[in-house]
């Protein structure tokens, strides 16, 4: 006897089947997760590294092959790629499908730690970013003056970075593009030769001398 010759034998049986399918269907289809960006899965980690002042040849010695070096040898790497630039270098990994990003991500770490003792001082920390779509921006918003822009960023930072940053469920607020009060020095060469100085003991006499120090608590009266 056919399945369907059975259905037309057994009606209520049949019919049960049925409702309690569409119970079932209702109540997953309840249970579904919706998000206007959801988080696929990657197979991409991106490994940052700054060193200011230093030229895009020099980045290639002393930093990308350092790391290229000791990141090669990180488990289900599939390929590497490593781009050099001028005060930063940029190593890409490809992983094959399926892997524990998180654990990929501590291996590249511990690898890391491997060898930021050999690295030239001065060399920033790298920074690991894993690719995913939360990183994705949901909203950009366009701002332009019709007066000076010098104060721009300061005002986007203190009117619209600050209130968004402290709205519950956003992630990230940055600004590209507004012009930052920076200060550029330029040195003689040939009097930096006849003083005996040079551009890192200057940029280190700099650093030195540009520090923000906590300084504790002041009582005045009933604040503090």
């Amino acid at each position: 006897m056919s399945i369907f010759q059975k259905s037309v034998k057994n009606p209520i049986t049949t019919a049960l089947i049925y409702v309690a399918i569409a119970i079932i269907g209702v109540y997953s289809y309840s249970k579904l997760a919706v998000d206007l960006l959801p988080d696929l899965g990657t197979n991409n980690i991106l490994v940052l590294t700054s060193y200011e002042g230093a030229s895009a040849s020099d980045i290639e010695t002393n930093v990308t092959k350092p790391l290229e070096n000791v990141l090669n040898g990180v488990s289900n790497l599939k390929n590497i790629n490593a781009n050099s630039k001028e005060n930063v270098s940029v190593i890409a990994l490809e992983f094959e499908y399926g892997i524990d990003v998180e654990e990929a991500t501590n291996d590249i770490r511990d690898k890391l730690d491997l060898v930021s003792s050999m690295l030239p001082d001065g060399v920033s920390k790298p920074i690991i970013f894993k690719f995913s779509t939360e990183a994705i921006p949901i909203l950009m918003l366009s701002v332009e003056s019709e007066e000076s822009t010098n104060a721009l960023y300061k005002i986007l930072d203190e009117r619209i970075v600050s209130p968004l940053s402290r709205v519950e469920g956003v992630g990230a607020v940055s600004i590209q593009g507004a012009p930052q009060r920076e200060i550029n020095i330029y040195c003689d060469p040939y009097k930096l030769d006849a003083y005996g100085l040079t551009i890192e003991g200057i940029t280190n006499v700099i650093r030195a001398e540009n520090l923000n120090l906590p300084l504790g608590n002041m009582d005045m009266g009933s604040s503090t």
